[in-house]
Protein backbone atom coordinates (compact mmCIF):
# COMPACT_ATOMS: atom_id res chain seq x y z
CA UNK A 1 0.00 0.00 0.00
CA UNK A 2 1.39 3.79 -1.21
CA UNK A 3 1.72 6.36 1.46
CA UNK A 4 -1.12 8.91 0.68
CA UNK A 5 1.57 11.89 0.46
CA UNK A 6 4.70 11.92 -1.67
CA UNK A 7 6.59 14.10 1.26
CA UNK A 8 6.15 14.09 4.66
CA UNK A 9 8.10 17.27 7.03
CA UNK A 10 10.55 15.30 9.43
CA UNK A 11 8.19 16.84 12.07
CA UNK A 12 4.75 15.24 11.13
CA UNK A 13 6.82 11.93 11.87
CA UNK A 14 6.49 10.52 15.57
CA UNK A 15 8.08 6.98 15.70
CA UNK A 16 7.97 4.41 18.62
CA UNK A 17 7.94 1.32 19.95
CA UNK A 18 4.71 -0.66 20.03
CA UNK A 19 3.39 -2.47 23.01
CA UNK A 20 1.37 -5.59 22.79
CA UNK A 21 -1.91 -5.34 21.94
CA UNK A 22 -1.62 -1.69 20.81
CA UNK A 23 -1.10 -2.38 17.03
CA UNK A 24 -1.61 -5.17 14.48
CA UNK A 25 -1.09 -5.65 10.64
CA UNK A 26 -4.67 -5.22 8.25
CA UNK A 27 -4.49 -9.03 7.92
CA UNK A 28 -5.32 -9.23 11.89
CA UNK A 29 -1.52 -10.51 13.12
CA UNK A 30 -0.65 -8.47 16.22
CA UNK A 31 2.57 -6.71 15.60
CA UNK A 32 5.09 -5.64 18.41
CA UNK A 33 8.15 -3.79 17.20
CA UNK A 34 9.60 -0.58 16.13
CA UNK A 35 6.65 1.46 14.07
CA UNK A 36 5.90 5.29 12.79
CA UNK A 37 3.04 7.79 12.24
CA UNK A 38 2.50 10.66 10.01
CA UNK A 39 0.28 12.93 12.27
CA UNK A 40 -0.58 15.09 9.39
CA UNK A 41 -2.63 11.98 7.64
CA UNK A 42 -2.94 9.39 10.77
CA UNK A 43 -0.74 6.60 8.66
CA UNK A 44 1.17 3.90 10.59
CA UNK A 45 3.55 1.73 9.44
CA UNK A 46 5.79 -0.95 10.74
CA UNK A 47 10.07 0.27 11.34
CA UNK A 48 11.06 3.39 12.96
CA UNK A 49 10.98 5.36 9.33
CA UNK A 50 9.23 4.78 6.15
CA UNK A 51 11.48 2.00 3.74
CA UNK A 52 10.05 1.01 0.60
CA UNK A 53 8.71 -2.75 0.40
CA UNK A 54 9.51 -3.06 4.25
CA UNK A 55 7.06 -1.02 6.04
CA UNK A 56 3.68 -2.67 5.88
CA UNK A 57 0.67 -0.53 7.40
CA UNK A 58 -0.88 -0.92 10.84
CA UNK A 59 -4.23 -0.62 12.49
CA UNK A 60 -5.46 -0.11 15.83
CA UNK A 61 -5.79 -3.70 17.31
CA UNK A 62 -8.58 -5.25 18.41
CA UNK A 63 -9.48 -7.78 20.36
CA UNK A 64 -11.75 -10.71 19.61
CA UNK A 65 -15.14 -9.98 21.21
CA UNK A 66 -16.74 -12.81 23.64
CA UNK A 67 -19.62 -13.03 20.60
CA UNK A 68 -16.94 -13.24 17.66
CA UNK A 69 -15.31 -16.08 19.55
CA UNK A 70 -18.97 -17.73 19.95
CA UNK A 71 -19.34 -17.27 15.93
CA UNK A 72 -16.15 -18.46 14.88
CA UNK A 73 -16.53 -22.01 17.62
CA UNK A 74 -19.87 -22.35 15.91
CA UNK A 75 -18.45 -21.86 12.58
CA UNK A 76 -15.69 -24.47 13.23
CA UNK A 77 -18.09 -26.70 14.59
CA UNK A 78 -20.43 -26.44 11.10
CA UNK A 79 -17.25 -26.42 8.48
CA UNK A 80 -15.86 -29.46 10.44
CA UNK A 81 -18.57 -31.64 10.07
CA UNK A 82 -19.53 -30.91 6.39
CA UNK A 83 -16.09 -30.64 5.45
CA UNK A 84 -14.58 -33.79 7.04
CA UNK A 85 -17.56 -36.40 6.40
CA UNK A 86 -17.18 -38.03 3.29
CA UNK A 87 -19.90 -38.75 1.22
CA UNK A 88 -20.71 -41.52 -1.33
CA UNK A 89 -21.10 -40.59 -4.90
CA UNK A 90 -24.75 -41.25 -6.00
CA UNK A 91 -24.61 -44.53 -8.54
CA UNK A 92 -27.92 -45.51 -10.09
CA UNK A 93 -29.33 -48.75 -8.38
CA UNK A 94 -31.95 -51.51 -9.69
CA UNK A 95 -33.97 -53.14 -6.92
CA UNK A 96 -34.38 -57.01 -7.26
CA UNK A 97 -37.53 -58.14 -5.26
CA UNK A 98 -37.18 -61.22 -3.28
CA UNK A 99 -39.54 -64.32 -2.99
CA UNK A 100 -39.87 -62.83 0.92
CA UNK A 101 -40.65 -59.10 -0.79
CA UNK A 102 -43.26 -60.55 -2.43
CA UNK A 103 -44.95 -62.09 0.57
CA UNK A 104 -44.99 -58.71 2.14
CA UNK A 105 -46.54 -56.95 -0.67
CA UNK A 106 -43.58 -54.35 -1.06
CA UNK A 107 -40.12 -53.10 -1.28
CA UNK A 108 -38.45 -49.60 -0.30
CA UNK A 109 -37.28 -47.45 -2.67
CA UNK A 110 -34.30 -44.93 -2.07
CA UNK A 111 -34.66 -42.20 -4.18
CA UNK A 112 -32.32 -38.92 -4.19
CA UNK A 113 -32.37 -35.58 -6.70
CA UNK A 114 -30.24 -32.84 -7.22
CA UNK A 115 -31.66 -29.23 -5.19
CA UNK A 116 -30.72 -27.69 -8.44
CA UNK A 117 -31.12 -29.98 -10.89
CA UNK A 118 -34.77 -31.41 -10.38
CA UNK A 119 -34.78 -33.65 -13.77
CA UNK A 120 -31.25 -35.53 -12.17
CA UNK A 121 -33.35 -38.14 -10.42
CA UNK A 122 -31.01 -41.08 -9.06
CA UNK A 123 -32.23 -44.17 -7.34
CA UNK A 124 -29.39 -45.26 -5.22
CA UNK A 125 -28.94 -49.01 -3.19
CA UNK A 126 -30.17 -48.56 0.53
CA UNK A 127 -26.88 -49.37 1.15
CA UNK A 128 -25.14 -45.80 0.21
CA UNK A 129 -28.29 -43.68 0.81
CA UNK A 130 -27.54 -42.53 3.89
CA UNK A 131 -24.18 -41.34 2.83
CA UNK A 132 -25.37 -39.05 0.13
CA UNK A 133 -24.53 -35.37 0.80
CA UNK A 134 -27.89 -34.15 2.28
CA UNK A 135 -27.00 -30.21 1.06
CA UNK A 136 -26.69 -31.22 -2.42
CA UNK A 137 -29.41 -33.98 -2.78
CA UNK A 138 -32.74 -34.10 -1.78
CA UNK A 139 -33.13 -37.57 -0.34
CA UNK A 140 -36.78 -39.76 0.13
CA UNK A 141 -37.35 -43.37 0.84
CA UNK A 142 -41.23 -44.60 0.03
CA UNK A 143 -42.62 -48.38 0.00
CA UNK A 144 -43.44 -49.46 -3.85
CA UNK A 145 -46.30 -51.91 -3.85
CA UNK A 146 -45.31 -55.34 -5.82
CA UNK A 147 -47.32 -58.10 -6.12
CA UNK A 148 -47.28 -61.79 -7.83
CA UNK A 149 -50.54 -60.33 -10.57
CA UNK A 150 -52.29 -64.09 -10.84
CA UNK A 151 -52.94 -63.23 -6.72
CA UNK A 152 -53.84 -59.22 -6.95
CA UNK A 153 -55.70 -57.32 -9.44
CA UNK A 154 -52.76 -55.21 -11.52
CA UNK A 155 -55.07 -51.89 -11.50
CA UNK A 156 -54.92 -52.04 -7.41
CA UNK A 157 -50.76 -51.89 -7.50
CA UNK A 158 -51.01 -49.60 -10.08
CA UNK A 159 -53.22 -47.20 -8.01
CA UNK A 160 -51.50 -47.51 -4.62
CA UNK A 161 -48.07 -46.53 -6.31
CA UNK A 162 -49.75 -43.39 -8.21
CA UNK A 163 -50.85 -42.42 -5.03
CA UNK A 164 -47.20 -43.16 -2.75
CA UNK A 165 -46.04 -40.52 -6.36
CA UNK A 166 -48.65 -38.14 -5.70
CA UNK A 167 -47.27 -38.10 -2.35
CA UNK A 168 -43.59 -37.86 -2.65
CA UNK A 169 -44.06 -35.25 -5.50
CA UNK A 170 -44.34 -32.46 -2.78
CA UNK A 171 -40.61 -32.50 -1.75
CA UNK A 172 -39.65 -34.49 -5.68
CA UNK A 173 -41.63 -32.46 -8.24
CA UNK A 174 -40.71 -34.88 -11.08
CA UNK A 175 -40.71 -37.87 -9.69
CA UNK A 176 -43.69 -39.32 -11.90
CA UNK A 177 -41.42 -38.95 -14.61
CA UNK A 178 -39.00 -41.46 -13.44
CA UNK A 179 -41.14 -43.64 -12.57
CA UNK A 180 -43.51 -44.49 -14.94
CA UNK A 181 -44.16 -48.29 -14.97
CA UNK A 182 -46.41 -48.15 -12.07
CA UNK A 183 -46.52 -52.05 -11.99
CA UNK A 184 -42.72 -52.02 -12.27
CA UNK A 185 -41.74 -55.78 -10.55
CA UNK A 186 -45.06 -57.06 -10.27
CA UNK A 187 -45.48 -60.23 -12.23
Amino acid sequence: MARKKLYYLKTDKVSGISNPMEWMLEDGTPYVGPYHIYKSTGEVYTEMGYIDNVSKPLIPFENATEEDEINISLYNKLTNYEFTKEYETPTPFTPRPTESDYAVGFIERFIICKFNSPLQLVEVSPKIFPNIDPVLYIKQTFEWRIAKLRYVDVQSVIDTNRKTLSFIKQSIPNIERYYTNLAEFSK
